[in-house]
């Protein structure tokens, strides 16, 4: 793994950022998570401000609600729309550090596995939907739960002939060729495949892998010096809807593809964000009015978040698995 600054470890390490200090301490520099250090920054993460903040908004049957601007509110129900919505919420306090033992957070993720649809799936087979899903409860320690565990059984079922995967809004639209999957929920799921080890050398997840590996994991398949969405090499934090960088090199890297030739770009790319200080640049992230409840910070300036994950992306590229 490529050695990090003695000086960005002081700054992911600062008191005034508890899950980012947690996660360094536990995902960085392998920390037991039984260490008496440890548990005190447990203890602060429930106490920050940040995560008081979203537990306070929290309706009190569970959920976070958003009001459209054609007035209409939604959030009780599994329709996610900007970034306030509980399918985000609750990605949000996985990312923060807060686990099921929060009763509220363990109240919101049990009303919220309530509305699964009986084959696992959650609103019209959208894989950016179900695949940040599958992420999110399993940070928040729910992957033995059953309800979990059949949307995963789901994502095995959903994967098309081009090795991607397409919600029913679009499937089939076309009558004489195959609509192509979509990049944004196809990196959806490898997101959640990247926390699920026991299913890495199934079929399902190799084909997966190679449709990322095939177009050198950011481009075109058939322009490959074009990205295939504008946000593609770009660093965005918190992950939502959008296709980042960081996830693809994530899931990749720690499923053991990190040395691969044909990702080679994609660290680049990367790269390309490193300041002098050995810090890493933030290009994006929906403003304070649009993601109420977990801004990382401006963009275009040095980010503890991008700069925690993407050392954590460079150590998984040089891991064994």
């Amino acid at each position: 793994m490529e050695i990090i600054p003695e000086s960005v470890i002081k700054w992911l390490l600062e008191e005034e950022n508890p899950s980012i200090r947690y996660r360094t301490m536990v995902e960085l520099q392998d920390i037991p998570t039984t260490s008496e250090e440890v548990k005190k920054v447990q203890e602060a993460i429930q106490k920050d401000p940040v995560v008081q903040n979203i537990l306070k908004n929290m309706q009190p049957e569970g959920y976070w609600q958003v009001k459209k601007r054609e007035g209409r509110i939604i959030g009780a129900g599994v329709e996610y729309a900007d970034w306030s919505t509980t399918h985000y919420v609750l990605s949000y306090l996985a990312e923060l550090g807060v686990r099921k033992d929060n009763s509220q957070v363990e109240k919101a993720a049990n009303r919220y596995l309530s509305l699964q649809q009986s084959d696992g799936d959650f609103w019209n087979h959208f894989s950016c939907l179900y695949g940040l899903n599958i992420r999110t409860f399993v940070k928040l320690g729910f992957e033995e739960d059953p309800r979990v565990s059949k949307t995963i059984d789901l994502l095995k079922t959903k994967i098309r002939e081009d090795q991607g995967y397409l919600c029913d809004l679009h499937e089939g639209k076309r009558k004489t060729r195959l609509v192509k999957s979509c990049y944004r929920g196809t990196v959806k799921v490898l997101f959640a495949l990247s926390e699920l080890p026991n299913l890495w050398t199934k079929t399902h997840t190799k084909r997966l892998v190679n449709y990322f590996l095939d177009r050198n994991v950011v481009y075109k398949t058939k322009h490959q010096t074009e990205f295939v969405t504008r946000e593609t090499g770009k660093t965005i934090f918190p992950f939502s809807y959008r296709a980042g960088l960081l996830e693809t090199l994530y899931a990749l890297a720690k499923m053991g593809y990190g040395d691969d030739t044909r990702v080679q770009n994609a660290w680049n790319i990367l790269q390309d964000h490193r300041t002098a200080t050995g810090r890493y640049i933030l290009d994006w992230t929906p403003g304070k009015t649009t993601n109420r409840y977990f801004y990382p910070g401006p963009k275009q300036t040095e980010n503890k978040w991008v700069t925690f994950y993407t050392y954590l992306c460079l150590k998984y590229k040089k891991r064994v698995v």
